[in-house]
């Protein structure tokens, strides 16, 4: 069975943002733009917390006060790096290795991710993705020299984030699955989850 197969499904996801930027995005004056921040934690494309407009509404509530604002979209997955299994994170080791080996070489320092410089949230959350970004960049790169027909249209991972929900528990107050659309024509239908 390839490793795709059971991948290309539609999921719902939600995007947080500013008022303005909704109103454009959802009246079609304006599309989405990439985010290609250094510590993106999922390489270059669009991002969406899937199937949670809480989390989306929170934190675009961080960056926006009340002018925050939620876009939701229907998107189809297509060829999707799915972190969640073996296979894209057996990837993910051999892009790493490549480029550990190159920073050597080269006498270059080896990436590290961070913890959010204001000390917001949990330390070990490390919520600025240096290293991430590039390994996941990198193994975009590598699926294309290997078939330049490929490419990956989402990056989709499950993310421990925040801090225990009660004492003892395995799961963390922000716990999500983060989508980063790179492919935007899968963002198949957008619509105002606020309505």
């Amino acid at each position: 069975m390839h490793p795709l197969h059971y991948c290309d499904v539609a999921v719902y996801g939600f995007h947080g943002c500013n008022v303005d930027v909704k109103n454009k995005i959802l009246s079609g004056a304006a599309k989405f733009e990439n985010s290609v921040n250094r510590y993106d934690w999922l390489g270059a494309g669009v991002y969406f917390w899937e199937n949670d407009f809480l989390r989306a509404y929170d934190w675009a509530k961080q960056l926006h006060g009340n002018n925050a604002a939620v876009i939701g979209a229907k998107i189809q997955l297509g060829h999707c790096f799915d972190l969640s299994n073996s296979f894209s994170k057996e990837i993910l080791k051999i892009s790493f290795g490549d480029l550990y080996t190159d920073w050597k070489n080269t006498n270059s320092a080896v990436l590290v991710n961070k913890s959010h410089p204001k000390g917001i949230g949990n330390p070990t959350d490390m919520v600025l993705r240096y290293l991430d970004k590039v390994v996941i960049d990198y193994a975009m790169t590598l699926a294309i020299k290997r078939d330049p027909n490929f490419t990956y249209d989402t990056v989709r991972a499950p993310f421990q984030e925040g801090f225990p929900v009660y004492p003892g528990s395995a799961f963390r107050e922000h716990d999500h699955i983060h989508l980063c659309v790179r492919n935007p024509e899968l963002l198949t239908e957008l619509f105002d989850p606020e309505t």
